[in-house]
């Protein structure tokens, strides 16, 4: 089942821990070699930061391949 449509990534972003988010940006960052503070600005709750398709589909990859708690 392909769920990738339905992930709420920001809310799935604030819904990590502390050293999770860390590890989830770390991932991001050495995969698709975003800037760490840019991502992690744009995942933040209530942020005016307008994620970007691309970004998003693979932010939504990464959290459903779960690749990144490894």
């Amino acid at each position: 089942m392909d769920t990738k449509q339905d992930i709420d990534v920001r809310g799935y972003y604030q819904s990590l821990t502390k050293k999770e988010k860390g590890k989830f940006l770390r991932y991001l960052t050495r995969k698709y070699d975003y800037p760490t503070s840019t991502i992690s600005a744009k995942l933040r709750e209530g942020s005016v930061l307008t994620i970007r398709f691309d970004e998003e589909m693979n932010i939504k990859k990464t959290i459903d391949e779960g690749l990144w708690m490894q």
